[in-house]
């Protein structure tokens, strides 16, 4: 299970890779709730009471143990990136524990290798992960995909999605692979992940560019790299031209109801059809809706007008409000963007020093953050000034005419939609 990653894990960040490692250890060994301690950026330590076992590693550390994570940075001299591993291991508290497990971005050899005649070296009780052996976890876990779909933008696919089923999806594996760099599994995420499992179909609901079809493309990614088929189908009729009862599929209905507005002829479809879509959803077939709240209802009261109440889920079972995010959560979406961007040092520090007024914001959203940092972020230090005042106007101008620039877009599309729809009514019949 040791050799070279498949994975670029320099690429998750410090935050994130402490995240992989904490549901690694979750699906290899069943550890919850472990209380970490430490700075992310340097070392995080847990103890455990008891052995610590990777199954599927063939690994078993005798108890108690002291689990240690350090993600090194990338550096093009590898002379220098071993030695600041070594310095962070030397620098561990000397916890009276029986053996240590250590996991790191860096591979086990040369970690392993790297101490060696340190005064960590000299303690045998270490038993290093790096990143041959998290990739092998990767791999042998969709569970662990799932719940962090970022890494699936650090690698080749080819060897995780079956050729067979990609042949046969219809979902743009490449478009999501690229969102999958810059995602952040929000608690929304996680939401709708529990709710697919349970009901077999979730509902995506939030204003427009929070993040629906973000969550909905990374559901569809995670599965098909667990040998389901992925399909996009925006009507009934879609859903029965792929369905296959023998194979495993994920359905995504994007705007189901309508983009902008409400369009009374998708509803009609999707209630016609609903009592047949419900009845195959079981555990080789799931559902994806994704609406704005304002088409949901709507929809919504047709759907249950026309198959029943007590033929759909109830809607607190199955709704899901992508808008839903913490600080937290807007944070990392924020810093995420910023490191796929390749931001230089000088613009990392000003995205930190106003990160908080960017995230809290109340034009904040994820898309308008990836428009902000793709089509400006470099100028920041270009600017005149580029003070902290000057720095919140120039987020604030940008944010607010970013949104006024969606609400022209939303105008215009309604007003050619209705447009579209009188003409269509002024036509003569029979």
């Amino acid at each position: 299970m040791t050799g070279s990653s498949p994975y670029r894990l320099d690429e998750l960040g410090w935050l994130q890779f402490d995240r992989l490692c904490s549901l690694m250890l979750e699906a290899e060994c069943g550890l919850t709730d472990l209380r970490w301690g430490g700075r992310g950026d340097v070392a995080r330590v847990a103890l455990i009471d008891g052995r610590v076992s990777l199954r599927e590693q063939g690994i078993r550390v005798g108890g108690p143990v002291a689990v240690a994570v350090i993600w090194v940075r990338a550096d093009p001299v590898r002379e220098r990136r071993l030695e600041a591993f070594r310095d962070r291991v030397v620098g561990l508290p000397p916890e009276q524990v029986q053996a240590r497990l250590l996991l790191t971005n860096l591979e086990a050899g040369e970690s392993e290798a790297a101490l060696r005649g340190s005064p960590a070296g000299d303690d045998q009780r270490w038993t290093v992960l790096g990143a041959g052996e998290i990739s092998a976890s990767l791999d042998h876990h969709p569970w662990l995909r799932a719940a962090m779909p970022s890494v699936l933008g650090l690698r080749d696919l080819g060897g995780l999605i079956d050729p067979g089923v990609r042949a046969r999806s219809s979902f743009d594996v490449e478009r999501a692979q690229e969102l999958a760099r810059v995602f952040w599994p929000t608690h929304a995420y996680d939401r709708a992940r529990d709710v697919l499992v349970r009901h077999r179909f979730v509902v995506l609901t939030g204003p427009p560019e929070m993040g629906k079809t973000a969550i909905a493309e990374m559901l569809a990614l995670a599965s098909l790299t667990d040998g389901w088929e992925a399909h996009q189908c925006n009507d009934p009729e879609q859903v029965w031209r792929v369905f296959d009862r023998e194979r495993r599929q994920v359905l995504i209905a994007d705007d189901a109801f309508g983009s902008t507005e409400y369009r009374p002829d998708a509803a009609e479809r999707w209630a016609r059809g609903l009592g047949r879509l419900l009845e195959m959803l079981d555990a080789q077939h799931c559902l994806i809706w994704t609406s704005r709240p304002a088409p949901l209802k709507a929809g919504l009261r047709r759907v249950q007008r026309e198959s029943g109440s007590e033929r759909f889920p109830a809607p607190g079972e199955v709704l899901v409000d992508a808008s839903d995010l913490d600080l937290a959560d807007k944070t990392l979406i924020l810093f995420r963007h910023a490191k796929a961007h390749g931001a230089a040092g000088a613009v990392r520090g000003l995205v930190r020093s106003a990160g908080t007024s960017i995230v809290e914001h109340p034009h904040f959203t994820p898309e308008r953050i990836r428009r902000f940092v793709t089509d400006r972020l470099d100028e920041l230090p270009r600017l005149p000034t580029y003070d902290r005042p000057g720095l919140l106007r120039f987020i604030e101008d940008e944010l607010v005419a970013r949104r006024r620039r969606c609400a022209r877009r939303s105008r215009r599309s309604s007003q050619s939609t209705a447009s579209s729809s009188s003409r269509s009514s002024m036509r003569p019949r029979g």
